[in-house]
């Protein structure tokens, strides 16, 4: 039995469509997520007939007032960027392990204008945390909560899952010019932060590792690793580079969340000073 597209769905796919998203990538992402081939069809016509969402109007936003009981800040002048262990419990990671599970498909990258996806650039499988389950709400809400960020300016959260041999090289979340032509849109502008959980421990591999800060997360079930993406200035800063290290042994399971800002918008954007130290192992 088919799925009947809802208001959520119908609002992603709206979404993706003004990034400018490709449309057959999308029709087969709702395909795989069970909906009929007709009300697919039908909902991109309607969507293509429709005029574009009136832009958003600008406004200073809100500086984030993170709430997470032991989040520790990394003593870092270059990058805000904080842990928290425990954020997520045990049966809820486990919970998201098996939606994830069940919608994997391969992972996607941005590239240049003219140019070609790197095919080795980043080799995990993803999917979209968007299917309404009660779990995956209680998470949107919480790491809203906890961040002091609005909701209707976080992403849907992703799962990522690597196996053995699998990563991402290193990269940065904010958008570059070309980027941000294409997946900015009415309601998002530029990445903020970065908000991430590990949900599993891979038996060996597959840390977070921060290139040019010299800094390696290993995953921890549960963990939170959060990081603002920008200067002062509302540029991009370029020491939030990071790789997610090969997995070695087992498997790495993953969720991230990206906030956003509403389009043409570089107002300051960082959150208060926070006096934690942090406690992480550094590669050598």
């Amino acid at each position: 039995m088919t799925r009947s597209l809802d208001a959520r769905w119908l609002q992603w796919l709206r979404t993706n469509v003004e990034r400018g998203c490709a449309r057959d990538e999308l029709a087969a992402i709702l395909l795989k997520e069970g909906f009929g081939e007709a009300d697919v069809r039908k909902a991109l016509e309607d969507v293509a007939a429709t005029p574009p969402s009136p832009p958003f109007v600008e406004q200073r936003p809100a500086r984030p007032a993170i709430t997470i009981p032991g989040a520790r800040r990394h003593p870092s002048t270059s990058i805000e960027l904080y842990t928290a262990e425990g954020f997520l419990d045990a049966p809820d990671c486990a919970e998201l392990v098996e939606i994830i599970r069940r919608r994997l498909r391969p992972s996607t990258i941005t590239v240049p204008p003219g140019g070609e996806p790197d095919g080795r650039f980043r080799t995990s499988r993803t999917c979209d945390l968007n299917g309404g389950e009660e779990v995956v709400a209680r998470l949107d809400a919480n790491v809203a909560r906890a961040m002091g960020i609005e909701q209707r300016l976080a992403e849907p959260s992703q799962g990522q899952w690597y196996e053995v041999g699998q990563e991402f090289k290193p990269h940065t979340d904010f958008f570059k010019p070309y980027e941000l032509e294409q997946y900015g849109s009415a309601e998002w502008g530029q990445r903020t932060w970065t908000f991430m959980i590990y949900l599993n421990e891979p038996e060996a591999g597959g840390g977070t590792r921060f290139v040019d800060i010299d800094l390696t997360i290993e995953p921890k079930r549960g963990m939170a690793v959060f990081w603002n993406n920008l200067l002062a200035s509302g540029d991009g800063n370029n020491f939030t580079r990071h790789q997610g290290m090969p997995v070695t042994a087992g498997s790495k399971v993953i969720i991230t969340k990206w906030f956003r800002m509403p389009p043409a918008q570089r107002a300051l954007y960082s959150s208060a000073p926070v006096g934690w130290s942090q406690k992480v192992k550094a590669s050598p």
